[in-house]
């Protein structure tokens, strides 16, 4: 018998929206205040791996809820000790507003000031101080914050380094960081093709309702859909105590990822294409996005994930081998334990669904899905007797074929999906991210911010 599933409560029992769509009263929240223009975070190379705006606009637009701005110092340490957030709820990461020991001289702001924050030249968002602390050892930080071998043996295979994506993030902070509440005074648009997918939760919550749908699984992605993810969205809606599921949401995380990943925008259209293609039933399907630059945490991105999506409106959320990993350092099957039983040295003696001030959103916890060359179809892990003649749906192998330009056979890639690919190839001159791309995207923004004089 299946439970009746309801739309969950917000993290933290309220969605946070800090949005002025006044000009008046914007302009009036900016007046007089000290100006600060937001610089990306760059690694050792000068290249960018994070812009703060995207943490502003996912903490403004209630993603991440119950958070309202940048952490303070007792709420980071609250954090990397035990996950938690000052009112207790789960949490897996900080959330910091990092300055140079030069501009925060340069600023001469403190507790109890307005800092207006501009973009690219424009006012875009205000930030009430409460507090001012450095932090002289951010690589410690990092490796607080990711775990180590010693320290986390439950999940933790090797020791985080520079070759990972969210490590290097951390360690290239700078050392002072301002604490309070953002509110965005100058709400954006956004630029083709983003602009059709921003669904922030308020919206979304409607847009579901709308459509009827009691029960919503989401699909995270970094990635452009082959046949074994469309396999996994469609087969995952149907298992387990999913009801079936009503809607399929696939939510992309948009910022900057690691080298050899798709385009933003071939992420999101590669998705469309499933979705116009009617490769899932389009009543079913739909696809939106957060604003965040990927910290590869697996198992504690894991939880991030399941708090934006509960935001969002999800009843469930579909979690496969490696979720949002690179490399070796976790366990493959880290985030499925976390939301099995727990990782005790991460603060969780029990499944995040299940501790005090947790979450409500389900897991659904996945295998993988392959080509059986026998059965002449895609299987699921332990459907058919043919698993030494299985051929596994390798990332690796298909951007390996892309970057060949061999055109994938259709049991790999959707033909609509590959002209996608094909699409942005011809825009930015390569299928994948690299420097150029993430330079580029650092310019350009995924934004436009209308003028306000201030």
């Amino acid at each position: 018998m299946t439970m009746r599933m309801t739309t969950p409560l917000p993290h933290g029992g309220r969605l946070v929206e800090r949005v002025v769509t006044d000009p008046v009263l914007a302009k009036k929240l900016a007046k007089g205040c000290p100006v600060y223009d937001i610089k990306p975070t760059v690694n050792e190379k000068g290249v960018p791996v994070r812009n703060v705006y995207r943490e502003i606009m996912s903490i403004c637009y209630g993603f991440f809820s119950p958070v309202e701005g940048p952490m303070g110092s007792a709420e980071l340490e609250r954090v990397l000790n035990e996950r938690r957030l000052l009112n207790d709820w789960i949490f897996p990461f900080p959330l910091l507003f990092d300055l140079s020991q030069e501009d925060y001289k340069k600023l001469g702001v403190g507790p109890g000031d307005r800092l207006l924050l501009r973009l690219k030249g424009k006012p875009f968002a205000v930030l009430d101080i409460s507090e001012v602390f450095v932090v002289d050892d951010r690589e410690a930080m990092a490796h607080r914050i990711f775990g180590t071998p010693e320290n986390n043996p439950e999940v933790v295979k090797e020791p985080f380094d520079k070759k990972h994506p969210g490590w290097v993030i951390y360690k290239c902070h700078n050392p002072v960081m301002l604490a309070g509440k953002y509110t965005i005074i100058n709400p954006p648009t956004f630029k083709p093709p983003f602009d059709r997918f921003w669904l922030p939760p308020r919206q979304s919550r409607a847009e579901y309702a709308k459509r009827g749908w009691r029960t919503v699984i989401n699909h995270q992605t970094r990635n452009v859909p082959h046949v074994g993810h469309e396999f996994l969205m469609k087969n995952a809606a149907y298992t387990g105590d999913i009801e079936p599921c009503n809607g399929i949401q696939v939510n992309a995380i948009i910022g900057v990822k690691r080298r050899g990943d798709y385009p933003d925008e071939a992420i999101l259209e590669g998705h469309e294409a499933v979705n116009k293609g009617g490769y899932i039933k389009p009543e079913r399907h739909i696809v939106t996005f957060t604003l965040w630059d990927m910290r590869y945490g697996n198992p504690l991105e894991s939880m991030l994930h399941g708090i934006v999506r509960q935001n969002m409106g999800c009843t469930h959320h579909m979690f496969g081998r490696d979720h949002a990993a690179v490399g070796e350092y976790y366990d493959m099957y880290a985030t499925q334990i976390l939301w099995d039983k727990g990782i005790p040295s991460f603060g969780f003696p029990k499944s995040v669904c299940e501790v005090p001030y947790g979450l409500q959103i389900r897991p659904q916890n996945m295998a993988e899905f392959w080509y059986c060359p026998k059965c002449n179809e895609i299987a699921y892990s332990g459907s058919c007797g043919h698993s030494k003649e299985k051929q596994k749906f390798s990332g690796s192998f298909i951007r390996g074929m892309v970057a060949e330009g061999i055109y994938p056979p259709g049991v790999i890639f959707r033909p609509e999906v590959y002209e996608v690919v094909v699409k942005w190839w011809k825009k930015f001159n390569y299928p994948f991210c690299n420097e150029a791309y993430v330079k580029r995207v650092e310019e350009e923004l995924e934004i436009n911010l209308p003028d306000l004089d201030v």
